[in-house]
């Protein structure tokens, strides 16, 4: 596996994507002031199963790092209880900085196998 920590979820609404997408780029963005960090956000159809995965990337998104990736899903976490309405308004409000990266969701999917696990071979 390459270095990063995935975060695996399910969103119960109707705009899942645009807040997923929120969601991923705020925590992105937030942590990119601090450290070399990129991020990729995956919708996923695996059979009759839909759910997100967001993966953040760096030199320092490893299990050498435990800190940082603990942060980064406390980070993901503490937003993801916030409502609907302050996620994209928060969103909206930082996504007007010039410095401000997107992500957007990219389709794929996914088969079983238990044999080996090809998910970061989408980056």
């Amino acid at each position: 596996m390459e270095r990063g920590l995935e975060i695996t979820f399910k969103v119960a609404d109707k705009n899942e994507k645009q807040i997923t997408e929120a969601l991923a780029n705020l925590v992105g963005n937030e942590f990119l002031t601090r450290i070399e960090i990129d991020w990729r956000i995956f919708h996923v159809k695996l059979e009759n199963e839909r759910f997100y995965k967001v993966c953040f990337t760096g030199q320092k998104m490893s299990k050498l790092h435990p800190i940082l990736e603990k942060e980064v899903r406390e980070k993901f976490e503490a937003l993801s209880r916030s409502s609907k309405e302050e996620i994209l308004n928060l969103y909206n409000a930082e996504e007007k900085k010039k410095t401000f990266r997107r992500q957007y969701a990219k389709e794929v999917q996914e088969e079983y196998d238990l044999w080996q696990d090809n998910f970061w071979a989408y980056f």
